[in-house]
């Protein structure tokens, strides 16, 4: 009863997993667009663009008239006092001096208060604020660099454990064939077994490589879910989002072309146009430290009030400019423009240099990925000549003319080429990433 109990909840679980749809498949493309579109990091690395645009709208505000308030209030801790001398305002004729004795003026110890407020609009600043916001826009499309860097990380990542599953896929699928041919060589040795025509040692040794290759099955899978969800992770969905991977072809030697490689990497390399743009940077702060010779003039507006003070003008009120330079600074301005210059010229360099890198580093990756496709041939006619082996001395041990020792010698041998041909597969995907990621591409 208890057996036919068990019989049944196991086609059970057999008609429920037959009855659930099969997981979609997640080609490399569109997990590259799900990345750049719903990953954590490249959102946050798109907020640094809108930074440094509002960075840039502030500068601008410098353009437009600036205005300053300062009040001041408080009651004095001992009362004003102070003395007119007798005639410190004139003597004149028929009046006499002014005033005719000493005058003393007394302010009480009430609440009294300072009021000034200014108005200005820069003229001379102006090609300064225009240099300033040059420098801020450069800074934006540097952000964007740094942004375009966080896609193409994060491109690369997905490809890379994109292409680790597709392996992990591929050796689950040949453990997968390898569980089913030792489960029918069981077989055939139990019966060799129980015709006493086999050793009941070599039925132990098959069930002991049976059982090794179910764990390494079972270790595989566990890693595959491992990998599905840091790639979700990856993409911004939910970890549990199932999905089943598809390798894309292998592309063919012809189809990959060196001199094209390095006009692509040339256009999209985000390390060569922030070198530009940090060269532009550094001859911008040149002509904005050289600005600062020009002295700053404003158009001025003030307005002054002493609210009970009555020994001085209640308002007070000015319009004209205001002219600010520091005419001698030892040498100051001079220096730190000389050092802008040398920093320009350190930039000029860099950037040539960076080109230089990159070409070298698309050089490097095309031969690495020249050379995996190689090895990946040659490990792929050994695997076929390794498993051409095997079918034949399995039809001759089924024959009964050969040994077991001998199957499981050369099933030994398969599973060491398939091990070389998954090592030779990993090496050539993985050489594939980095010369997508060397190219730039998203």
């Amino acid at each position: 009863m208890r057996a036919f109990t068990i019989r049944i909840l196991f086609v059970a679980a057999i008609a429920r997993a037959q009855s659930q749809p099969p997981a979609p498949v997640l080609t490399i493309d569109d997990a590259v667009t799900l990345a750049l579109k719903g990953n954590r990091q490249v959102q946050a690395s798109s907020f640094n663009i809108d930074r440094a645009r509002e960075g840039t709208a502030a500068v601008k505000t410098n353009r437009l008239p600036q205005s300053q308030l300062y009040v001041l209030g408080g009651e004095t801790l001992r009362p004003l006092s102070f003395t007119i001398p007798e005639g410190a305002l004139g003597v004149y004729p028929n009046v006499g001096p002014i005033p005719a004795q000493n005058a003393t003026i007394t302010t009480p110890q009430t609440f009294t208060g300072l009021i000034m407020g200014q108005i200005s609009e820069p003229v001379t600043q102006q090609w300064k604020i225009h240099l300033a916001t040059i420098s801020s826009r450069l800074s934006e499309d540097l952000a964007r660099e740094g942004f375009r860097q966080q896609k193409q990380d994060t491109a690369h990542s997905v490809r890379d454990l994109y292409y680790e599953m597709a392996q992990t896929t591929t050796q689950i699928e040949s453990a997968e064939a390898n569980v089913k041919y030792l489960v029918e060589l069981q077989t055939e040795t139990d019966r060799n077994l129980a015709e006493q025509t086999a050793l009941k040692g070599d039925s132990l040794a098959v069930k002991a490589k049976l059982s090794t290759q179910r764990y390494q099955l079972l270790t595989l899978r566990d890693t595959l879910t491992t990998q599905k969800e840091s790639l979700n992770r990856l993409l911004g969905r939910d970890l549990d989002t199932e999905f089943t991977v598809d390798a894309e072809p292998i592309p063919k030697p012809e189809e990959i072309d060196l001199a094209e490689a390095r006009k692509q990497a040339a256009s999209q390399r985000t390390e060569i146009r922030e070198s530009q743009l940090q060269t532009k940077k550094a001859e911008v702060e040149v002509r904005r430290q050289r600005a600062e010779y020009i002295p700053d003039v404003s158009v001025h507006f003030s307005y002054l009030s002493f609210p009970n003070v009555n020994f001085v003008p209640e308002n007070i009120m000015q319009a004209g400019f205001l002219l600010q330079w520091q005419p001698f600074d030892w040498g100051q301005k001079r220096h730190k423009t000389e050092a802008l210059r040398f920093e320009a010229r350190q930039a000029a360099l860099t950037e040539q240099d960076t080109g230089q890198q990159v070409i070298l580093d698309v050089n490097s990756k095309f031969r690495g990925l020249a050379e995996a496709r190689a090895l990946l041939d040659t490990v792929a006619v050994s695997q076929e000549a390794e498993r051409e082996k095997l079918r034949v001395v399995t039809n001759r041990y089924g024959q009964k003319a050969a040994l077991l020792s001998d199957v499981l010698q050369q099933e030994a041998s398969v599973a060491q080429a398939d091990a070389d041909y998954r090592k030779a597969l990993a090496a050539f995907w993985k050489a594939k990433a980095d010369f997508d990621r060397a190219l730039g591409r998203e």
